[in-house]
Formats: structure tokens, sequence, C-alpha cells
């Protein structure tokens, strides 16, 4: 196989990066008198920039650290490198490039397969760095998905939510015919967002007594949850002047008449729904996710927390409490 001794390893408009070996003839080395040669010059004027030889010795330190670089080695190898080793070799090569133009440098590392940059980029980070990447990762899809529940409930106020819906490419995994349904596709992406109080979903739909809505959650402790969904459009409260105080409003009510039926059917089956679907049916709750408080006053804040904790496993919560939730969850991210 013909080998180049001499060989032009870059060149733009005006500047060329050579190396060159000698000691070689007739593709035989010398190690004594082998050298390689790196040296730069001008095109334009033909001015040398710069120019290092390495004897023998340093080649093979150079040839040996370039070979232990995951995106330089020889793929038959097994032993990665990092990208960048803080060693007395390195640091001696690095100190005879230190006149190399940074631009000559970028230009090479940009030639680089992208996958092969992420994948070198991987295996130099430490686990405690990789823990970080991994976190801040994490809290960028969160925001990101924050702000898509934020963009829903602005639609919502709209009206149009099953026809606006389609008009965004970020919330095309929530599309459905009904507005219950948007929302429940949001949750059932996100159940992060109730921390780490659920582990597992289960199907509703295998339950008869469960509508398409009802979101199944195996609790922390190995208990069955419902989360019950209605539209951000629910009025929670109703005003009665006479009494100057809130009570809940029709829609409200009709929903924990809907999770009482649920409490007693639960309760009647449980035995049937725990051997049949394997699940552990012990005093179940249910989260109603309804309506919104964006608007709340105090005395309505104090309505809410009196009727959560008049119902019997049964709590109350708006669209806006789980966005508070969400940042509140983003917000342990940032250190």
């Amino acid at each position: 196989m013909s080998v180049q001794y001499h060989k032009e390893i870059f060149s733009n408009s005006s500047i060329a990066l050579n190396i060159n070996f000698s000691g070689i003839k007739d593709d035989i080395a010398n190690v004594a008198s082998l050298t390689m040669s790196f040296y730069a010059y001008n095109k334009n004027t033909g001015q040398p920039i710069f120019s290092e030889t390495l004897n023998s010795e340093q080649v093979k330190r150079l040839y040996g650290h370039l070979n232990g670089i995951s995106i330089i080695r020889d793929d038959s190898k097994t032993i990665s490198g990092r990208f960048i080793e803080t060693t007395d070799d390195v640091l001696e090569i690095l100190n005879g490039f230190k006149n190399i133009d940074p631009k000559i440098l970028k230009t090479i590392l940009n030639k680089l397969n992208e996958d092969e940059k992420i994948k070198t980029i991987l295996e130099s980070l430490s686990d405690i760095e990789l823990k970080n990447l991994s976190a801040a990762h994490r809290q960028k899809n969160y925001q990101t998905e924050i702000k898509n529940l934020e963009q829903l409930l602005g639609l919502e106020e709209v009206g149009s939510i099953v026809e606006e819906i389609k008009n965004y490419e970020n919330l095309k995994s929530y599309i459905a015919g009904q507005p219950e349904k948007i929302f429940q596709n949001w949750i059932e992406q996100n159940l992060w967002v109730f921390g780490i109080e659920y582990i597992k979903k289960y199907d509703a739909r295998k339950i008869a007594i469960f509508s398409e809505a009802d979101i199944l959650m195996e609790s922390m402790d190995g208990f069955l949850d419902l989360i019950e969904l209605k539209r951000p459009q629910h009025e929670i409260f109703n005003y009665d002047n006479s009494h100057k105080s809130y009570y809940p409003s029709p829609d409200l009510s009709e929903v924990i008449g809907q999770c009482l039926f649920y409490l007693q059917k639960l309760d009647d089956y449980k035995l049937n729904l725990e051997k049949e679907h394997k699940v552990k049916i012990l005093r179940p709750r249910i989260k109603v996710i309804a309506g919104r408080t964006n608007t709340f006053v105090d005395e309505q804040f104090e309505a809410l927390r009196m009727l959560n904790s008049n119902l019997n496993h049964i709590q109350i919560i708006s669209y806006d409490y789980l966005l508070s939730c969400g940042k509140k969850i983003i917000s342990l991210y940032e250190n």
C-alpha cells in the first residue's frame, strides 16, 4: 500500500496546513531519524506561519493518544478514551501547536460526524455530570409541557379548542374530538406533574363503572386512586348574595355526586375488582381536576380549602393548581 509521506491536511483561500514525514527510504523508516513535521504557510505570499517537528518517540505518543480517542480510533478497538485528556503528553502536544489559528481547529472539528461528537461528549462526562445533564434535559421538557398546558388553557378560553388546536404543531399529540379528552391527553403524558405520588396508570376502560375520561392511578403505597377530569370552563363556585358566601356550582355538585357513585361502586365490587384486575382497593381517593382559580380572591380560596377538608376521599383541584405544581417541580431542577 502506498503511503503519502507528505500531505496537505487543511487548506482555505489563504492558509495551507501540511504534514511531512522524513527519515523514510523505500518505505523503510530509520527510528533514530524518523520525524514528522507540521507546517503552515500563507498561500498568497508563500510566507511561513509556523512549523513544528516531532521525533519518532513523540510521534508514537501522538499516535497512541489519537488511537485512544473514540471518534478517531479504529472501530474494532474496544478501549474508549476521553475526547480531551489533561495529561503531560497532551499538554506537550498542545504547547507545540499554540500558534495555530483557532479557526483552523474549529473547521476541522466541524467536519466531524455529529453523532460521533455526541457519543464522545457523553463518554467524557462523569456520572455526576451525566446526572446534571439528564436533570437539565428533564427540566427543559417539563418547561415546554407547562407552556403547552398554558396554551391549551388559552385556547379553551376562546371556546373552539377542538378546531384551534390543529393549527399548532407543538400541540398535535393532544388532539382529540372532545375538549375533556384533549386535557386528558396532556395529563396522561405528563403524570410527573403530580410529583412522586403515583407510579403507574391503569386502563380505566377495562373497568365498566368508569368512563373513558377517568384516569386510574396506582399510588406509592400500591393502592388505587382515581383522577376525574372536567373542562377548565367548569365553574367551581357560585356566590350566595344573601349569606355572603360561596357554594359549589351545579357543575361541581354534579361531579361530586359522580365521585360518590364511584366510591360506592368501588366498595361494592372491591373483591371482584381486586381479583379480576389485580389492583388493591382500600379507601380510594378521587382527585377532581376542573375549572380555573387564576381569578380567585382570598374568600374563594378559603371556600375551596373548606370544601376539600369536608369531603371524604375527594379533592377538588383546578388547572391552575396543576400549573403551580408543575412550576414548583421545575424549580427544583434549577440547582
